[in-house]
């Protein structure tokens, strides 16, 4: 489904009639999670919904197909032979913007690390940038910052989906950025948090669909005491449910429970520099899961007429999930397409 087609569906919702969500899933203890993100009708019978397919922990369900999925109106089961359908992943249909906060105080740029960090951040742009020619290319955008003791945040590379340009500018860390040893930690989350903000407001403000990820990476705590522990971990409770968090810690001098908190969708440590390259390729692995856990479902309804409940359930080998959502069949007839 290309961008333009996405955009005029969603504003369509505004003189159509649209799709309620009504949460829900397949029992009590559902072992996937389908999180309905947003629904639209469109003449002649056209319903689409775009959803997150998740696990018990949280964690992005990639690679599903349509065979993956069940159709469900009024709880009974609609056959392809019924509703010609397509599910398509997330990359024709939204953004994600991965925003790289890294600390560069002067534990970091003046030690032996420094080499392995660089080698390990560039590991993390490979790890979650299509290549270029990828069907997702575009879809994916990352942002690097940095950090050390000073009031605020500086830009290191502006949002790109080129991958020549981010490990250029990674390329480009050196020892002379910076000579403060101090650590302005949660300033640095607080104005992540505003970044990534400001990224999803930009997105919606365009009539699209977006998500992003805030990934920082520390090898100490905060000595600046320019914002308080508090105030950071409150500004990333009170996000948006669409920015999801990580951290990355490194050595003995990190507080492991502050930056679980902060990296409330995950957080991993290394014990020395040789771990920290798989600890940027775990984080990677797990944003790669989530950016590709969204799908949009489109498909012909046989419904004619009146309130109808849609059903979507995904099953993936013994694991099994489900949401529900209200549409009005009102009008529908059956010169429906999926163009």
């Amino acid at each position: 489904m290309k961008r333009k087609h996405l955009r005029l569906l969603v504003l369509f919702t505004l003189t159509t009639g649209i799709l309620t969500a009504c949460g829900g899933d397949d029992g009590e203890n559902p072992t996937l999670n389908v999180n309905i993100e947003n629904q639209f009708v469109n003449l002649p019978s056209n319903v689409s919904v775009f959803f997150q397919v998740t696990d018990a922990a949280g964690n992005g369900q990639a690679g599903l197909s349509a065979g993956d999925f069940n159709i469900y109106e009024n709880g009974s089961l609609v056959s392809e032979f019924e509703a010609v359908r397509k599910i398509q992943p997330n990359e024709r249909i939204f953004d994600y913007n991965i925003m790289l906060l890294l600390d560069l105080s002067g534990s970091v740029l003046g030690s032996e690390n420094l080499t392995s960090l660089k080698q390990a951040a560039n590991g993390f742009v490979d790890e979650v940038l299509p290549h270029e020619g990828a069907s997702s290319a575009g879809a994916i955008k990352m942002e690097v910052w940095w950090f050390d003791g000073s009031e605020n945040i500086k830009l290191l590379q502006p949002a790109t989906d080129s991958r020549a340009d981010l490990t250029g500018a990674i390329a480009g860390i050196n020892a002379n950025m910076s000579s403060d040893n101090s650590t302005n930690l949660y300033g640095a989350v607080i104005q992540g948090v505003e970044v990534a903000s400001q990224r999803l407001s930009q997105t919606r403000q365009l009539d699209e669909i977006g998500s992003s990820a805030v990934v920082i990476f520390t090898d100490g705590t905060d000595q600046a005491n320019r914002a308080s522990k508090g105030q950071a971990i409150e500004a990333v409770r009170n996000a948006d449910r669409d920015i999801a968090f990580y951290t990355i810690g490194l050595g003995g001098e990190i507080d492991e429970n502050v930056l679980g908190e902060i990296g409330k969708t995950s957080f991993v440590s290394a014990v020395n520099i040789g771990e920290l390259l798989n600890s940027f390729r775990e984080i990677g692995d797990l944003i790669n899961n989530r950016a590709n856990s969204f799908y949009l479902l489109e498909y012909c309804s046989p419904k004619r007429s009146g309130n109808n409940q849609l059903t979507i359930e995904v099953v993936r080998g013994s694991l099994k999930g489900s949401a529900t959502a209200n549409f009005d069949a009102s009008n529908f007839n059956g010169s429906c397409n999926l163009e």
